[in-house]
This record gives structure tokens, sequence and C-alpha cells, in this order.
């Protein structure tokens, strides 16, 4: 966990203390009887804070297919990946193995825990570079805010929905640098 990492971590952890929000969660059964956070101003900040989290290492994971590709472009340097060249214009983009929805409800599970919020977001603590392309099988597979039946936090692979779409298990890491980009 890098200072920047530990300081969302602490933001997180305020968020969960807050007495206001245990007060807004309800169990909807429309919503496949999870509880969510009636309002969705407040679920959209911890979904961005941890999703930031994981965005704030030093290093992500790269599929062999999109190292290639950005080193074509040439985008890779003695530094690493300029975060701000996702997007659009060179079609990559980066993809959190286990999606924030999820890694969020782990933490509401455990909001009194410390500790156990720590390892939630330690152990989901993984961005993976792909391309457009590769992302595309995601979106297409339905996984993109799920994971596949039966997967279990500590248990199963965090790279689970890859193996179910296909997409090799990235093996490499790639320094990233600059500002944060979601």
């Amino acid at each position: 966990m890098n200072e920047l990492q530990e300081a969302i971590f602490q933001v997180i952890i305020s968020i969960f203390k807050n007495k206001f929000l245990s007060k807004r969660f309800k169990k909807h059964l429309e919503y496949k009887g999870q509880k969510i956070i009636e309002n969705s101003a407040i679920r959209y900040g911890v979904l961005n804070y941890v999703a930031k989290y994981s965005l704030a290492n030093n290093e992500y994971f790269i599929t062999e297919k999109c190292f290639k590709y950005l080193t074509n472009l040439n985008l890779i340097n003695e530094k690493g990946l300029l975060r701000g060249k996702k997007g659009s214009k060179y079609k990559f983009t980066f993809e959190h193995p286990i999606p924030s929805n999820i890694i969020a409800d782990l933490l509401y599970d455990n909001y009194n825990d410390e500790a156990k919020l720590k390892d939630i977001l330690k152990e989901t603590d993984i961005v993976t570079v792909l391309t457009y392309e590769e992302d595309e099988i995601l979106n297409k597979s339905k996984l993109t805010s799920s994971m596949p039946p039966d997967w279990k936090i500590f248990k199963n692979n965090s790279f689970e929905r890859y193996v179910y779409v296909g997409i090799t298990i990235p093996k490499q890491k790639i320094r990233v640098y600059g500002a944060l980009a979601r």
C-alpha cells in the first residue's frame, strides 16, 4: 500500500464509519437481495474511492496483447505508461478484474472490522491494462459488474472473469505514472 492508497483507505474507513450511511442501506429484493445505498450520490462516491484505491497503485497488470499493442504505439517509455493516455484515442483502458461494486459490497458487509476492510482492499488491489478489443469481450459477456457464479474472495482467482470469457490471465506488470485516470 503506497502513501496515496493509505490516504484513500482512510477516506473509505471514514465513509463506512458514518452513521448516516448505515441508516441508508436497505434490502431490495429486486436487486438480488443485496444491500444497496438508497442515495445514489453516496453509492457513487463509495464506488469511486474503491476504484481509485487500486488505480493509485504504481503498477498495473497488462495483457501480453496490450503490451505489444502499446509498445508498437511507442506509449511505453522508461518511466512506464502514462495513465492519461488511456481512452478512445489510443484504444486501451484500465480494468478492475473484480468490479468496484463487488468490492464495495464486500466492504459494507465488513464495515465494522477495519482489519478486514484492509484485507479486502489489498486482495482486490488489481488493475489490468486491456485493449479495447479485450475489454469488449468482457462487455459482451455481461460480466462488466459481476463475477462468475459461486466466486468468493480469498477463495477463488481474482481474474475469474477473464478465465470465464477466455482472456489470458496477465502475468506481466507495468509501471504507471501521472494523474489517476478512471
